[in-house]
């Protein structure tokens, strides 16, 4: 068998099934013969009769199979079918003895019963009106993920997307969809405002709907964080905005101010240019430069004259030639808060870092490493001799649920680190969020040292971290200028 087909059939056996995401691995009992498919089922159980639309494949250890691409199921009809239904573990607290004194009372009435009359259950051994009353719910909500699934496929929406969804709003999914689809792009990860927006267009929202035109506005601006920027331009804001909705500017602009009211964006005037920001990226930029300001206050003046003696040592011993500016450098890591020491390849960053390390040792000071990549903290602990990490392992990054944006970390103001000295390598990679979560997790009077090459390609994410620092004129800086390539 070959290509895209509709099969109907009864679930015979559930062979795997991950709760999590709804893959399912499934026997169908059709009328010619039982089949393997595969694909996403979630709430799928023995007994129920699907019609699946899908394609055969032939898995390399497994042989041939149908991979689902949507998919109808319904309740069992036949007293065989809804005894082997009940009996499957469908709903928790009946098994295959209590169904089938249940099927046994009640027949093909069973299901009907159990969903509009569950107290009559009590008259079976073994199930107490409590009981029957938590049998009834229990398949009140498989009724439920039927009819919600049923209904977003309904408007193309694929299994995989459509249990995503159910699972965060459950009796309201139907609600979402007629009301505010574009809800989906800020809260289910993976569907965007262009999926959210063809959702729309089948439930018959119109373009001009002022929920489109906000969600919208949101995606330019995030598109524009994916591109780097922590906020556009206004008048930028408007042109990417009306180009992608097609719509009047006066709406656009009482959108907006809807945005700022309920603070979903920010509005700045900074030199003469009006800045539209996504409400994190405004905060995480206020916090950094509040806490860099607050861990730079600190100053402590050390003994010029021991320190240089103390590198004319090191580079007797380890037979180097410090240049001034890496020894400039060194000084200002041991008596400054924040320090910003930049330099292109073969600048003797490296070396400077070594040296610094060993200076605080000898102060007994706590010194970690990381680096804001795998590939970075690796060199930086084959360099140094140390353990290095990346920033994310730093902090102990948790993430909440499978969706990636909601990810926290461990390491905060109440769980700071703990250490003297933090040297980061590579911080032109570290973009405004994360250098807010590593701020929020150092605690008044830590030092922190940024290492890295301003003229490198700036972080991935959202801000150009070390270049604005560096721009600000408010962090001592050290520039190392001389190759010794």
């Amino acid at each position: 068998m070959e290509g895209q087909c509709t099969i109907e059939g009864v679930v015979e056996d559930i062979i795997y099934t991950n709760e999590e995401n709804g893959y399912t691995v499934c026997t169908l009992q059709t009328e010619e013969e039982d089949i393997v498919c595969v694909g996403i089922l979630p709430g799928v159980h023995p007994g129920e009769n699907l019609q699946i639309l899908g394609t055969w494949k032939v898995h390399p250890t497994y042989g041939e199979q149908l991979q689902v691409e949507t998919y109808e199921k319904s309740i069992p009809k036949t007293e065989h079918g809804i005894e082997k239904y009940l009996a499957s573990g469908v709903i928790k607290g009946i098994g295959p003895t209590l169904a089938n004194r249940i099927v046994k009372h009640f027949g093909v009435d069973t299901l009907r019963v159990i969903e509009e009359e569950p107290e009559c259950l009590e008259v079976i051994k073994g199930i107490s009106l409590q009981k029957a009353q938590e049998i009834g719910s229990i398949f009140q909500q498989q009724r439920e993920l039927r009819t919600a699934m049923l209904f977003l496929q309904d408007y193309g929406i694929s299994p995989t997307y459509a249990l995503k969804i159910y699972k965060k709003y459950r009796g309201q999914t139907m609600d979402v969809i007629k009301i505010n689809p574009y809800r989906l792009a800020d809260e289910i990860f993976g569907i965007g405002f262009k999926m959210a927006d063809q959702i729309a267009a089948s439930v018959g929202i119109e373009k001009d709907s002022e929920h489109r035109i906000k969600a919208g506005i949101k995606y330019v601006l995030n598109e524009g964080a994916g591109n780097g920027h922590t906020y556009l331009p206004l008048k930028l804001l408007m042109q990417r905005a009306e180009k992608l909705l097609q719509v009047p500017q006066e709406l656009m602009e009482n959108a907006l101010i809807d945005l700022q009211i309920h603070k979903q964006v920010w509005q700045e005037v900074w030199e003469e240019e009006t800045r539209i920001y996504l409400m994190p990226f405004y905060y995480a930029e206020r916090s950094v430069g509040k806490k860099i300001l607050e861990l730079a206050s600190l100053y402590e003046p050390q003994d010029d004259i021991q320190i240089q003696n103390r590198i004319t040592q090191l580079e007797k011993e380890q037979r180097v030639q410090l240049a001034d500016c890496q020894k400039q450098a060194i000084q200002a890591a041991m008596e400054n808060g924040v320090l910003i020491i930049t330099g292109g390849p073969g600048t003797g960053k490296t070396t400077t870092i070594n040296t610094i390390i060993t200076l605080l040792q000898d102060q007994d000071q706590e010194v970690i490493l990381a680096a804001p990549t795998g590939r970075a903290a690796k060199r930086m602990t084959e360099a140094t001799g140390m353990e290095a990490q990346t920033i994310h392992r730093l902090l102990e990054i948790t993430f909440l649920q499978e969706d990636s944006r909601s990810q926290s970390f461990e390491k905060n103001e109440e769980n700071p680190l703990e250490a003297d000295v933090i040297i980061i390598d590579e911080t032109s990679m570290v973009d405004i969020l994360l250098m807010n979560s590593l701020l929020k997790a150092i605690m008044p009077g830590t030092r922190l040292i940024l290492v890295g090459d301003m003229d490198q390609l700036p972080s991935v994410g959202p801000g150009n971290v070390l270049k604005d620092l560096i721009h600000s004129q408010c962090l001592p800086v050290v520039r190392l200028t001389e190759i010794f390539r």
